[in-house]
């Protein structure tokens, strides 16, 4: 089999353009997708035969490859196809190579899992906040009344005995306590803020977590870049508030520190703590618990990871990668 009909036996759509953008050579995927025979196709501008295109993002990297002899790429529509296609340029020194590849099934995909987590998300928001109303009205409300009878048992025993006075003081630390505990399960209910930019809920999280401790926090968003879409920011502030929660509850840190970094395709958060885990065979859920899974199926959801690994000398860092759904 000769280059000429191994190029026309694939399905990816070629051209062979020269310096002035004439077509030089087109297989018959690039014809197809033309709507034209590829002879008739020699020797005309490739603008001519997409003329929407000029102007665009395909025009200025074909310009800027054959200008830098680098290879490029892209994606764009073809109206002429009523198709989407990932495009990759190859210069050379008289001239350019196009190569077409039809990726509509694959964007048809992407949309239905965008739309799929979108519904998710709003699923999972009214069911928390359910639960969060369950809380609020039912278990804070009655622990709100056995700390009221507590108190009028005080005031009923005029000589309590130093065993009941104990027993009264522990109950009452025990409805203290587990009314924080409520309090702290509400926070983590609330649907995550998208209207506000990322760096700034992180740090309206990390004020409400760690109130009232010593660790000192820091939100590093200088080279944040791009917002990230709403859901991917939603899921991205959930895995971020889980960590920061960890740190408080688990590491005993005195120092907690969150970067922002952009990324090509999205975004990049680290927090990083000094507290007391030094095995990375620590940072697994404990049996019946489900906080770092959760973290890691999330990002994983979205295309992106979570990895948890030790810091130096000590404590734990949370590398989460949330990548960004391209703009077509």
């Amino acid at each position: 089999m000769d280059l000429a009909r191994a190029i026309n036996s694939v399905d990816d759509a070629f051209f062979e353009l020269d310096r002035e953008w004439r077509v030089r050579f087109a297989n018959l995927a690039a014809a197809r997708m033309l709507g034209r025979r590829a002879d008739d196709l020699v020797g005309e501008s490739i603008w001519a035969q997409l003329p929407t295109a000029i102007g665009t993002a395909l025009e200025l990297r074909c310009r800027r490859a054959l200008e830098t002899q680098q290879d490029e790429d892209l994606e764009g529509y073809v109206e002429l196809a009523h198709s989407w296609f990932s495009i990759r340029l190859h210069p050379w020194a008289d001239g350019v190579g196009l190569v077409f590849r039809d990726i509509t099934p694959l964007r048809t995909l992407t949309a239905q899992h965008q739309s799929l987590l979108v519904r998710l998300l709003e699923a999972e928001d009214q069911e928390r906040a359910r639960i969060a109303a369950d809380v609020h009205e039912d278990s804070i409300q009655a622990l709100g009344a056995v700390t009221l009878q507590l108190h009028q048992l005080r005031h009923y025993l005029s000589s309590p005995s130093p065993e009941v006075e104990a027993i009264e003081g522990r109950l009452s630390e025990l409805v203290r306590v587990a009314t924080d505990r409520l309090r702290a399960l509400l926070f983590t209910l609330e649907p995550t803020p998208t209207n506000l930019p990322i760096a700034e809920s992180i740090r309206s999280f990390a004020a409400q977590i760690f109130e009232g401790t010593s660790t000192h926090w820091s939100v590093d968003d200088i080279d944040v870049g791009e917002e990230l879409p709403k859901v991917e920011r939603s899921q991205a502030l959930r895995i971020t508030r889980e960590a920061l929660s960890n740190a408080r509850a688990h590491a005993e840190a005195t120092e907690v520190i969150v970067t922002l970094r952009g990324l090509d395709d999205g975004l990049e958060i680290v927090v990083s703590d000094n507290g007391l885990a030094v095995d990375p065979e620590a940072f697994v859920s404990a049996p019946g618990h489900r906080g770092l899974a959760t973290m890691q199926d999330r990002a994983a959801v979205l295309g992106g990871s979570c990895a948890i690994e030790a810091s130096v000398p000590h404590g734990c860092t949370v590398r989460v990668r949330v990548p960004r759904l391209k703009a077509w």
